[in-house]
């Protein structure tokens, strides 16, 4: 049995990788926030109170695993924690970190990695560098879902569309190379960290896989075409997928990753943010139909669920935030549209989004506290379907929901 398979968004889930937030997030300034994607700086406390509740609820129905263990126990091989020392050093181009890090025990190099690596004064560049570091500190590793993506039985490495994301996608890269949890034999499908395609960017918020043979991908300021043309080259070689369909997002903070308005969560049901994905004309729709991949074809549409009927998947939409434009747009900002599925109708997001809740729960998905599953008042198992409502109004800060925070590795066929 293979140890990775992901062939939907909503087959029932058995492995997922996440992060717990640490020290990292604390290591944020306001003068600093933006440089590593954040708008605001987050509460450590805070966070780790509300992502401990994602955790606990993932723990009931699945088996998650943690970057920093899974990291710590690759390094524990000399071989593979040198290796990866010079591949980052050499990735960053930061060869004076090297002697440093070498000399780290396993769980040592592992907190160093992700708490970052601070400059060394010793040149007049790095002198005068305004940055306080060499190897940033990683406070978006959190959100997993980025930097790695398991398409059917085969992993892709993203290309960030941002230097201080490289080191989250050259540690995914050993993880799945090596951990026993997640090697197996395979071939990368795009392993972005052995190139240099700083055009052809594509991260894991925008990637949604609705059927074995067909995806939908948004087009965003994180994925740009170049990247979208690259992922359609290497999925014409590998052969199961045959329809993508592109989303032209516009370039807006709010909605940085397709995810953040579009997320699949029944066999028959998306949520959405109605504006982009449920008004035609709204932004473009492009189908690229790679049945013959010596031929592909390339196909306008009005919008995305007409779109994909065409390929007989018929989504019926939950509005983000409700039937009220303003509450659609207050929701959405801060997740409301971002679930992740553990299973047919079976999801989790941050309960703050009440008018979302109340969609879900006209569209027969009720809602369930997180507390009540993490005090065994209720059990998942016992349940059809369910909206677990998780705290997250710290979390959201960040930019980002529940599929965010989560990288499914391994699902039902």
């Amino acid at each position: 049995m293979s140890k990775i398979y992901v062939s939907s968004e909503i087959n029932n889930l058995q492995k997922v990788i996440i992060h717990t937030p640490g020290k990292e997030l604390e290591l944020m300034t306001p003068e600093t926030a933006e440089e590593v994607l954040y708008d605001d700086i987050l509460n450590l406390q805070n966070a780790l109170d509300q992502h401990s509740q994602l955790t606990g609820v993932l723990s009931k129905v699945a088996q998650p695993f943690e970057v920093s263990v899974l990291l710590t126990e690759i390094l524990k091989d000399p071989k593979i924690h040198d290796e990866v020392v010079f591949k980052i050093c050499d990735k960053l181009r930061t060869p004076e970190n090297i002697e440093e890090l070498i000399r780290l025990e396993p769980a040592a190099l592992a907190e160093q990695l992700i708490t970052g690596t601070e400059i060394k004064r010793d040149t007049l560049e790095r002198f005068l560098s305004k940055s306080q570091y060499s190897i940033h500190p990683l406070p978006n590793l959190f959100f997993t879902r980025d930097s790695a993506m398991v398409i059917n039985r085969n992993v892709l490495i993203g290309n960030m569309a941002t230097q201080v994301r490289t080191t989250e996608t050259v540690l995914m890269r050993f993880l799945f190379k090596y951990h026993p949890e997640l090697s197996c034999d395979l071939d990368y499908l795009v392993d972005t960290t052995k190139l240099n395609e700083k055009h052809a960017t594509f991260e894991g918020g925008d990637i949604l896989i609705l059927r074995e043979d067909t995806l939908v991908i948004g087009m965003s300021e994180r994925t740009s075409p170049s990247g979208i043309d690259h992922l359609v080259e290497n999925f014409k070689q590998e052969g199961t997928v045959k329809h993508i369909f592109v989303v032209m997002l516009p370039r807006h903070r709010a909605w940085i990753h397709l995810d953040m308005v579009f997320t699949m969560i029944d066999i028959d049901k998306a949520v959405v943010f109605p504006d982009l994905i449920n008004e035609r004309n709204a932004v473009d729709v492009i189908h690229i139909n790679i049945t013959d991949p010596a031929r592909p074809t390339f196909k306008r549409h009005d919008y995305l669920l007409e779109a994909l009927k065409t390929v007989d998947i018929k989504l019926n939409p939950v509005y983000c935030g409700g039937q009220n434009p303003l509450t659609q747009q207050r929701e959405q900002w801060q997740s409301g549209a971002n679930f992740f599925t553990i299973g047919p109708g079976k999801i989790i997001g941050y309960g703050m989004n009440y008018h979302t809740y109340e969609e879900l729960g006209k569209a027969g998905i009720p809602r369930v506290e997180a507390d009540d599953v993490l005090n065994g008042k209720v059990d998942l198992k016992k349940l059809d379907k369910y909206a677990v409502a998780m705290r997250g109004n710290e979390l959201t800060r960040g930019g980002g929901g529940c599929r965010c925070m989560t990288l499914p590795v391994l699902r039902d066929a």
